[in-house]
């Protein structure tokens, strides 16, 4: 029961940095004062979700397990680097739109979602499970986002102009739950593994036994 709870305030507490995430990245994408008129915008409003979600949730996540420098900074590169990627494999759909929409979008939350899991928790305790979890929530909330296009074209628009900025909120809040918890904190000093006992860190000047005769 210990072990369960410890584990969703691990995936609550991730989850919020998550949400944060994807507001900050929404905000930045359709900012007023980044972009003063919407024509002013380039390729780089779809570079902003990946690189705040990579200081908003990775970098903390990575530092708080204790990771090195090395790995952190791939996971920072990659999430920086993938979802402009993915975003440009999905809206390739929305040139000839049609039910594939869904399969491209599935796609881009498959791919997403697999890069990260696979840098981020590829070694840990129990990190085939973890990263299973993840790609499986952001494969289906990337085909979420490509059946709420398909039937925004059709006129059924449900989360108003800016659902797929929604459903972008909840693709990084799931999948930063999910790596939160997947990761395990960094072990505190002269703990054993696996709760056991901590190992003393200093000789307390007792002995065990007859001393030794020489």
């Amino acid at each position: 029961m210990n072990s369960f709870r410890k584990f969703a305030g691990w995936a609550v507490r991730w989850g919020l940095l998550g949400l944060v995430s994807g507001v900050l990245s929404c905000a930045m994408s359709e900012s007023h004062i980044i972009y003063l008129v919407h024509e002013q915008k380039t390729a780089d409003h779809i570079v902003w979700p990946g690189l705040v979600f990579a200081l908003v949730v990775l970098l903390p996540l990575s530092r708080w397990a204790g990771d090195g420098w090395l790995r952190t900074a791939a996971a920072l590169i990659a999430s920086s680097v993938v979802y402009p990627v993915a975003w440009r494999i999905a809206t390739l759909g929305t040139v000839h739109p049609g039910p594939f929409m869904v399969v491209e979008f599935a796609f881009s939350g498959f791919l997403g979602s697999f890069v990260l899991a696979s840098l981020f928790l590829f070694g840990r305790a129990r990190w085939v499970r973890a990263a299973c979890a993840t790609v499986v929530l952001g494969t289906v909330i990337g085909g979420l986002m490509g059946a709420y296009l398909f039937a925004a074209m059709k006129g059924m628009v449900l989360l108003g102009r800016g659902g797929l900025g929604v459903l972008m909120v909840v693709w990084q809040t799931m999948v930063g739950a999910s790596l939160g918890r997947g990761v395990p904190a960094r072990p505190n000093k002269g703990a054993a593994p696996n709760g056991g006992p901590a190992t003393p860190v200093a000789n307390s000047g007792l002995r065990e036994g007859p001393p030794s005769v020489s």
